[in-house]
């Protein structure tokens, strides 16, 4: 899903495990938990309102879960993902930078006349 379609997101921990609980636009809600080692994730989603996604992030709070919720708004243009990405695929000039070595020349200025 776009993520720019979300209306409201809240992680979820408790000894490790995560769950992120999204509400899209649409009223739709998608519960994604991530195992301790992070080596597995179980995403589902379903028709849902905002008072049924909250009643769930309460629901995981009676089971122990500490939960933040992330606050949505419109990104600035230079703060989203796609431009972070176009910007990544431009070729970038390297910058050259001269390094200059002492010598032991001495030069001594030259006498008025």
């Amino acid at each position: 899903m776009d993520i720019s379609k979300a209306k409201k997101l809240v992680e979820l921990e408790k000894d490790g495990h995560k769950i992120l609980v999204t509400l899209w636009e649409g009223d739709q809600i998608s519960s994604c938990a991530t195992s301790e080692d992070k080596r597995k994730q179980y995403c589902e989603s379903c028709q849902g309102d905002d008072e049924l996604c909250r009643d769930y992030v309460e629901h995981l709070k009676e089971k122990g879960y500490e939960a933040t919720e992330i606050e949505l708004g419109e990104l600035e243009l230079m703060e989203s993902l796609p431009k972070f990405l176009e910007e990544r695929e431009i070729a970038v000039k390297p910058e050259v930078a001269i390094a200059v070595e002492p010598s032991n020349v001495v030069v001594e200025p030259e006498e008025a006349g």
